[in-house]
């Protein structure tokens, strides 16, 4: 699967907020017109959604926006850009989070839900599995996605690529996490025992037309400002759409200590 834009150059925008709460707005607000988008060019819109405590607002305001404008929910379809090894009913589970938050809110019909199915079976198995339903019949060069949103973490990481674990994917193969990690989905086995997550590869989430991450805190600004520029030490910086935003508070952008050349939108 190519991870090359259909037309033009991508492109990489920063939209800085005022606080946590003006950033959900903004994001609800470019979530809700990419589908849109998607929908009336292509009568239908598959959406990756991130997990964490970040886009809980976001996604509040999402489902809002969608009763309102009465979007045909029985034409998207709901996807996870990575999940844990839980069940949906755990208060750590993305898919859990996000049906709570977005999806029941919103009336997303079950068929139009797409779940990693954790934690039955085993972990490799479930990624192949997931993996498998998401291309479907897709061709190479048609994108995966209309929009994936992302998370970051102070250590740079996105979905569940951590810079400091491994890949398990479904040909066997045991990989550190890279930005050329092949395949499209895999089990994450993090360090020190802290158990299984499941994730979308890098090839896979940036085969898409936008990506947005939702970043927040101060803690985050070194990796934001890595990510941003590139630094393929940051697994944040491997994933970029034919648009990539980066929604971010006033507070970490004014931690990076850059002077917000890379086209920054204040609020």
């Amino acid at each position: 699967m190519g991870s090359e834009p259909r037309s033009g150059e991508r492109s990489l925008k920063t939209i800085v907020a005022v606080d946590p709460e003006d950033l959900a707005e903004k994001a609800a607000a470019l979530l809700l017109t990419a589908i849109r988008t998607a929908l009336s060019a292509r009568n239908g819109a598959r959406v990756a959604l991130s997990g964490g405590s970040t886009p809980r607002k976001t996604y509040r305001l999402l489902a809002r926006g969608l009763f309102a404008e009465k979007l045909p929910m029985d034409r998207i379809d709901w996807f996870f850009g990575d999940e844990r090894w839980v069940p949906v009913s755990s208060p750590e589970s993305n898919e859990g989070m996000a049906r709570e938050t977005l999806l029941d809110a919103a009336a997303a019909p079950a068929g139009t839900i797409h779940s990693w199915g954790a934690p039955a079976g085993d972990p490799r198995d479930c990624a192949r599995r997931y993996a498998r339903a998401i291309l479907g019949d897709r061709g190479d060069e048609s994108p995966v996605f209309d929009l994936v949103v992302l998370g970051m973490g102070a250590d740079g990481h996105t979905a569940s690529l951590f810079p400091d674990a491994v890949a398990h994917l479904s040909d066997g193969r045991i990989l550190p996490i890279a930005a050329d990690l092949p395949g499209d989905a895999a089990a994450v086995e993090l360090p020190r025992s802290r158990g299984w997550r499941l994730t979308l590869c890098p090839n896979m989430l940036q085969h898409c037309r936008t990506v947005a991450f939702l970043v927040t805190g101060a803690d985050k600004a070194t990796a934001l400002r890595r990510a941003r520029a590139g630094d393929l030490d940051t697994p944040a910086a491997w994933i970029r759409g034919d648009e990539t935003f980066f929604i971010v508070t006033r507070e970490t952008m004014s931690s990076t200590g850059t002077d917000g050349a890379l086209d920054v939108r204040h609020a």
